[in-house]
Order: structure tokens, then C-alpha cells, then sequence
């Protein structure tokens, strides 16, 4: 009787066990079944009301996993509304944000969501979001006065929200600097990210190991443009890496393409402009440090090498008249609004060509430099690395039009307010008739004949005169003085003041019949509307003429 008893008590309880796993299987089906659009309808009502109408949210699907705490959102697009923008900004522009985006993603998968404690009024969280194929295209509304840092101008959820992982595949990212405008100025193709320990707080903010408040950003981009303020270039880009951990970015094919002739240019800036083209193979920045650049906006690094570029510039100085004032390098550093410190760049193999129709000219001279290496240290605007003593240092060596070697060292205390600086160097053997693409068509004068054995500079400058001297061993040096006209060929007349020239009024050998230095002084008035490049140009030409005894 009592093992009856005890069976028929033992059945009770399975068929109440029973019951419980059928409720609750039923249960959990159908909250399984409403769960999902209610969730959708939920979040759409979120975004609306927390963006005050401005967003609207489009999910194509919504699935949620109550059990794995995961949510799957497939064809997912936040699209602005510009109108209710406008009338936020004409109510209360403190409530409309400068910026506006839209956003396409095929799929955001979130992972680790605490479902449970969602359900008893616990904070949001999640520990994985991925993102497939976004597409990110942000609009500038209005001039951003914002000068908080992110974490103090979001929510206090998202300040507790802590993200062990986000990750990027296959997105791309537009970027209008105005409102109005059709095309993208800035475009980012094939994004990888993954961003490692994101928390946007103040800890976080602070923390030196971190950069935008995560322990690592992992970043690649197959291809990217920019085009610059004015539109007269565009920057593009290849293959992009960057990572904060390792603190390195590296660019592969960067060029910098013209949109605009030099013509164009002149017009547009009201003076003459020097057009560039530019092309470089690979850019690495080693050593960068992240955390001041978002924390601060200043730019630190140990080292750039920039490898093989080619660079190609030509100015029309016929259009219109150079006007204005040329910035000196110290000119540049001082006004910078940010803070800049970079121990060393290096320039490898750099090529150049300048190419300049001058005011007189009747066709274009050029002057080329290959084989330049570049290595510029201390280049900062910090007072506390740079002075008189510790000067930025530059040092330069290459071949003039692909013959003449020559190489130079420049000395510039970037922050001194008088801009001095000095440039010291020294010039191979070479033949001064390599000049006369330049010097023909701008001077009216062709070096007949001539040998340069050696040379020696050295100049002290000012932001207004420089002095110096100029030392040259050469040999038969003589000139020809050029008609005007598109021949530029000698006129008796200029035959005979060629000879008085060769003969009488020039030195065409240095000491001792060629067998030493011949010295001269340097003293130039820098033509303030032109470059810095100028400005050391004219110095050397200036000691040229003083040594050869011609007329200036």
C-alpha cells in the first residue's frame, strides 16, 4: 500500500513537472514569436524619440536570442530628416547637432546583451558588435562650437557601456564639409576596424595607454580621397594601416592630383600660383602618439619616411603678378593651431621639377633635382625642445638638373619671431651649362662653356636680408647674351657685348688660373611675395654673381 502510495505521488509531481516544461516551452514559443517585432517597433520608437525626430530607423529583420544574448539586425538604415533638422535649429540651435548621417549596414550583429538584467530594470550592455558592409555618409550642418570631449556629452548609459569588441568589414565613409554640397569631399573604401576595450569615460579619457577611449583600433582602408578646402586638389590614396597599439601608419601610393590648371588657380587665388603634382610610393609614420592627438589635437611622432617621391610644379608668373607675402618655415610652425612635435622626418630618392614661364620669358625655363635624400630633425613648435640652440636641423643631398652634386644643411629656430636661420653647403663638380634651361629663357643669358671643380656657401638669413659668402673654383667660364624673341639667337649687338663681357667685365677662371677658390659676398633683400625656396635661391644666385664679377 505505502509503494502505491508513493508512485502515484511521484507521477503527481512528473505530470506537474510536465505541465511546467509545456507552459513554459508554449511561453517561451510565443514570446519568441512576439518578442521580435515588438523588440523592432521598440527600438524604431527609441531612435525617434531619442534623436527628436531627426532619425529614422529601418530595420529589414530583427532576431533576438534570449538564451545566447544576442540580437541580429539585417538591413539596418538610419536615415536623417533634414527638414526637422531645420526647424530644430530655428527653435533651439543647441538641440540641433552640426552634423548630419545616413547610414546603410547589411548587418549588425550585437553579442552579450544581459537580457535578464534588462528585465529587472539593469542597465544596457553588450560585449561584441559587428558591423557588415556599413556605409556611412556624414554631412556638416553647421560650424561645430562643441568643445567637450565625447564622454561628458553622451548619456550615462552609454558612460557605463563597456564593449570588449567592435568590429568593421568591408565599409566605406563619406564625408560633406557642407551642407549643400553634391560630392563627398573626403571617401574611405574597404574599412577593416577593430576596436579592442572601449569605454567612454573619464578614466578612459585620461588613461595614456588608450587612444579614443579603447586599448587598441586595428584600422585599414583599401583606398581613399580627400579634396583639399579651395578645390584645386585631390588627395588620394591607396592602401591605408594604422594601428594605436603598435603606433604605427603606414600609406602606400599617395598622390596629390591637380584639378585645376595653374591658370585656374592664379584666377581663383588673384596672383600667380605654383601648380603641384605630386606622387609618393610609400609614407610610414612610426611612433604616433594617438592619445595626445584625441585628447589634445596635437600631432607627435618619432618618425616619418616618406620613400621615393616625385614631385612636379609649374608656375605661369605672366597671368597675374606674385603679391602677398611667402611664408618662411617659422611662419608656418608659429601659426599652426595645433601643438607639433616630430623627431625626425626622412626623405628618400626624393625627384623634383620646376617648371616657371616668367614674367618676361617667352617660354618656360625648368630646373631639376634628383637623387635627394631629405632628413629633418626636431621639427616641433614646442618651446620647451626648440630654441637658438636646438634648432631644427635639415640636411640635403641630391644631384642639380642630374649632374651636379650638391648638398646643404639648413639651421632654423622655428620659433624665433625674427625668423633667422642659417644655410651652409657645399657643390660638386659640374658644368654651369646645365642651368640654361632655367636661366635662358627667364635671364636672356647661355652659359657658353665652363667647368665648376667645386663649391662653398654659407648664409645667415633673416625674414628680411641675408648675408653670407660664396666660394667657386672654376674654368673657362663664358656667357652669351640672348636677343629677345622665341629663337634666342645672338644679335651683332649682343655678340659684341657678349665678348666685352667674357673678356673684360667677367672672371672666367677663379684664383690662380682655375687652380683656387675664387670668393664672393652674399647680400640679398628677400622679395617678400615669393617662397622660402626663392628666398634661398636668390641667395646662391647672388653668390654666384659676386664671384664671377657680374653686374647685379
Amino acid at each position: 500500500m505505502a509503494n502505491l502510495t508513493r508512485t502515484r505521488k511521484y507521477r503527481k509531481i512528473l505530470l506537474v513537472a510536465g505541465g511546467v516544461v509545456v507552459f513554459l516551452a508554449l511561453a517561451i514559443w510565443l514570446l519568441a514569436k512576439n518578442l521580435n517585432p515588438w523588440a523592432q517597433k521598440k527600438l524604431v520608437e527609441q531612435v525617434d524619440t531619442q534623436s527628436k525626430g531627426v532619425y529614422a530607423l529601418q530595420v529589414g529583420q530583427l532576431n533576438l536570442s534570449l538564451l545566447a544574448g544576442t540580437a541580429t539586425l539585417d538591413s539596418v538604415q538610419l536615415l536623417p530628416k533634414p527638414e526637422v533638422w531645420e526647424k530644430l535649429q530655428k527653435e533651439n540651435p543647441k538641440n540641433a547637432s552640426s552634423k548630419l548621417a545616413t547610414l546603410h549596414v547589411m548587418q549588425v550583429q550585437v553579442k552579450g546583451i544581459p537580457f535578464y538584467k534588462l528585465l529587472f530594470g539593469g542597465d544596457l550592455g553588450a560585449s561584441h558588435i559587428s558591423l557588415k558592409d556599413p556605409r556611412l555618409e556624414l554631412r556638416s550642418m553647421k560650424k561645430d562650437t562643441t568643445s567637450q570631449p565625447l564622454h561628458e556629452t553622451v548619456g550615462q548609459q552609454l558612460r557605463a557601456l563597456r564593449l570588449q569588441e567592435i568590429s568593421v568589414t568591408n565599409g566605406t565613409f563619406k564625408w560633406h564639409q557642407t551642407a549643400s554640397s553634391k560630392q563627398p569631399d573626403l571617401t574611405l573604401a574597404g574599412v577593416q576596424t577593430t576596436v579592442t576595450d572601449l569605454q567612454l569615460d573619464s578614466a578612459s579619457f585620461q588613461d595614456a595607454s588608450r587612444a579614443f577611449y579603447s586599448k587598441e583600433i586595428d584600422f585599414s582602408v583599401k583606398s581613399g580621397s580627400y579634396v583639399t578646402p579651395e578645390g584645386n586638389y585631390q588627395i588620394k590614396t591607396g592602401a591605408i594601416q594604422a594601428n594605436t597599439k603598435d603606433q604605427n601608419i603606414s600609406l602606400a601610393n599617395l598622390r596629390l592630383v591637380p584639378l585645376r590648371s595653374a591658370a585656374q588657380m592664379s584666377r581663383l587665388a588673384g596672383e600667380a600660383a605654383t601648380r603641384f603634382q605630386v606622387q609618393v610610393p610609400a609614407v610610414t609614420l612610426s611612433k604616433v602618439n594617438f592619445h595626445a592627438y584625441y585628447k589634445n589635437g596635437n600631432v607627435a611622432m618619432a618618425a616619418v619616411v616618406v620613400q621615393k617621391p616625385k614631385v612636379q610644379a609649374y608656375k605661369n608668373a605672366k597671368i597675374l603678378p606674385a603679391k602677398g607675402e611667402g611664408k618662411l618655415p617659422h611662419d608656418v610652425v608659429r601659426q599652426l593651431p595645433f601643438g607639433l612635435n616630430i623627431r625626425k622626418v626622412r626623405v628618400e630618392n626624393l625627384f623634383v621639377r620646376y617648371e616657371e614661364l616668367a614674367e618676361k620669358a617667352q617660354r618656360p625655363g625648368y630646373v631639376t633635382g634628383s637623387n635627394i635624400d631629405l632628413t629633418l630633425t626636431n621639427f616641433t613648435n614646442d618651446k620647451n625642445y626648440i630654441s637658438r640652440s636646438k634648432p631644427a636641423i635639415l640636411k640635403a643631398s641630391g644631384l642639380i638638373m642630374g649632374k651636379a652634386a650638391m648638398q646643404a644643411t639648413v639651421k632654423m629656430p622655428l620659433l624665433d619671431p625674427a625668423a633667422s636661420h642659417s644655410l651652409e653647403g657645399s657643390i660638386g663638380k659640374g658644368y654651369p651649362a646645365i642651368l640654361n634651361p632655367m636661366v635662358e629663357p627667364s635671364m636672356l643669358v647661355r652659359v657658353k662653356s665652363g667647368v665648376l671643380q667645386r663649391g662653398y656657401f654659407n648664409v645667415n638669413l633673416t625674414r628680411n636680408t641675408a648675408s653670407g659668402v660664396m666660394q667657386l673654383q672654376y674654368d673657362e667660364f663664358q656667357i652669351d647674351l640672348l636677343s629677345k624673341g622665341k629663337e634666342k639667337k645672338q644679335s651683332f649687338g649682343k655678340k659684341i657685348k657678349s665678348f666685352i663681357a667674357n673678356k673684360i667685365v667677367l672672371k672666367s677662371e677663379s684664383e690662380d688660373d682655375g687652380k683656387a677658390p675664387r670668393k664672393g659676398t652674399i647680400s640679398v633683400q628677400r622679395r617678400r611675395e615669393r617662397s622660402f625656396l626663392t628666398y634661398w635661391k636668390d641667395c646662391l644666385a647672388n653668390g654666384v654673381l659676386s664671384v664671377i664679377g657680374a653686374p647685379m
